[in-house]
């Protein structure tokens, strides 16, 4: 089984500098523990996708055995009903070089990475909902500082348990996080 599973969610356009943007937010949810990582990012890009794993990764002090993607660009580049799922290089030497599996998720089957789904929900609900966002720079310590005192600490609808708890049965199975970190810098 997975892990972790992960997605992006987008919330609204903002106004960052002078220009307006499109808010993304990218969600990790460790499967047993529902331990939750958020980091908002202006873009979806391979060296954005990237480095929220990165961040994951030493948020939670480990590196999940399998993580479950949903069939984005940055994962999954062809998929074709009988093949093999054709993964982004990219990723899969990323992938390779922290020591994780990747899963993809069936097309339109959104379903089977219910638990990031879900937190993607609540992070709307929770987090953002009546949210006044005046300045990008200060979001992500903001969720950061939501994930260690509300988030990761209450009691969760599904487990019973606050997940803060439940991490280090997480953590037994996970692999240490490579200390020499991957370059995701794009080359142009």
């Amino acid at each position: 089984g997975e892990a972790a599973q992960v997605d992006w969610g987008i919330y609204k356009t903002i106004e960052v500098g002078t220009t307006r943007r499109k808010l993304n937010f990218f969600v990790m949810v460790l499967c047993h523990s529902r331990m939750m990582y958020v980091e908002f990012s202006l873009a979806q890009s391979m060296e954005h996708f990237l480095g929220c794993h990165q961040h994951a990764f030493e948020f939670f002090g480990g590196v999940p055995e399998n993580i479950m993607i949903d069939n984005l660009k940055t994962g999954v580049l062809q998929r074709k009903t009988g093949h093999d799922i054709v993964f982004n290089p990219k990723y899969l030497d990323f992938a390779h070089h922290y020591g994780f599996n990747i899963k993809a998720c069936g097309v339109r089957k959104g379903n089977e990475k219910g638990r990031v789904e879900n937190a993607v929900g609540y992070v709307k609900k929770n987090f953002l909902n009546g949210l006044e966002l005046t300045r990008f720079d200060a979001l992500n310590p903001a969720v950061k500082s939501w994930m260690d005192t509300i988030a990761n600490v209450r009691i969760h609808g599904e487990t019973r348990k606050k997940p803060v708890d439940c991490l280090a049965e997480d953590l037994a199975v996970m692999r240490p996080v490579n200390p020499n970190t991957y370059d995701i810098a794009r080359i142009e």
